[in-house]
């Protein structure tokens, strides 16, 4: 599908949610909130995911890590009163900085594997984070956590529209990214590499930008939450739902498909909130691991492709 018909089609959506914190009660617009918080993170893990065909599952550690910087500068930091504004923005910047640069030097020793050990040595990095705010209590609050100024916090209609901008951008980077070269190189490193690399594509320099592009809408996503939030601990920014809710959101979706980590996101975060006001007593991780299991049975394309198929299946001339 060509930009501009993508655009087009995009618009009404985006200008709808823009007009939504007219229309909607709190208790709607805090769970599109954290919608957009999980399509960003899915989003971003697609790039390895989905272009690479890397599974990471140490998407979480990104968006914890710029979660705790935030939370750091703003309260071990001396601000004035006067400075809130500059100090809100300095420690955003610090977090995205911060986390671009960890993503950057982390690309060399996790790229040396593939596969399954890839998916460990990701998961390993959450747990090693974790470790690391647990035993710097000092700074980071420890297992009690850390609270945020108060004069720091959005309200619910700025973190909302902060949210959703982030989102967009999440998307239209991957979007942005399937119709660049650096889409084409990632493609190319994906179904060969060392057939990339004979026509002069550097492996681990595209992987390397491909993980530094992936932590920067995510970190700005951890600082978002962690604002709203105004207390943050580790399982709240470094659990298993932010290592495991990107994966199965995107797969969910259609890993791959620039808007399969946003079907995924509406459909994971509504059944969430279904379940929830429905007060039904079954754990949530066993749920979503039986969401992954029949994925992987039944829809291993996700949605989107299945539907691909159907309408391909169905044209004219197609037996």
């Amino acid at each position: 599908m060509k930009a501009w018909k993508v655009f087009a089609a995009s618009l009404p959506v985006v200008v709808g949610l823009a007009i939504l914190p007219a229309l909607l009660t709190r208790d709607l617009l805090t769970a599109l909130f954290f919608t957009f918080i999980f399509a960003t993170l899915a989003a971003n893990y697609d790039i390895l995911g989905g272009f690479l065909r890397y599974i990471n599952l140490g998407q979480g550690a990104f968006f914890g890590l710029a979660a705790y910087v935030a939370a750091v500068t703003l309260t071990r930091v001396e601000w004035g009163r006067e400075q809130g504004g500059l100090s809100l923005a300095a420690a955003v910047l610090a977090a995205v900085v911060v986390t671009a640069v960890f993503a950057a030097g982390i690309a060399y020793p996790l790229f040396q594997v593939r596969g399954a050990y890839f998916a460990v040595i990701t998961f390993g990095l959450v747990l090693i984070l974790e470790q690391i705010v647990l035993n710097a209590g000092d700074l980071s609050g420890g297992s009690y956590g850390i609270t945020i100024p108060a004069r720091h916090y959005p309200s619910l209609t700025v973190a909302y529209y902060a949210a959703l901008a982030v989102a967009v951008a999440a998307v239209l980077l991957n979007f942005l990214i399937a119709r660049s070269r650096l889409g084409i190189a990632f493609h190319a490193l994906r179904d060969s590499e060392t057939a990339a690399s004979a026509i002069g594509i550097d492996p681990f320099r595209y992987k390397q930008v491909a993980l530094v592009l992936a932590s920067i809408p995510s970190a700005a996503a951890g600082c978002l939450f962690a604002l709203f939030m105004g207390h943050i601990y580790v399982e709240t920014v470094l659990g298993f739902e932010m290592s495991l809710f990107p994966v199965i959101i995107a797969m969910l979706g259609g890993s791959g498909h620039v808007l399969g980590p946003v079907v995924g996101a509406v459909i994971l975060r509504g059944l969430d909130v279904g379940l929830g006001y429905v007060a039904m007593p079954i754990p949530r991780l066993a749920l979503y691991g039986l969401m992954l299991l029949f994925i992987g049975l039944f829809m291993p394309g996700g949605i989107l492709r299945v539907l691909e198929a159907r309408r391909l299946r169905r044209a004219p001339g197609v037996a």
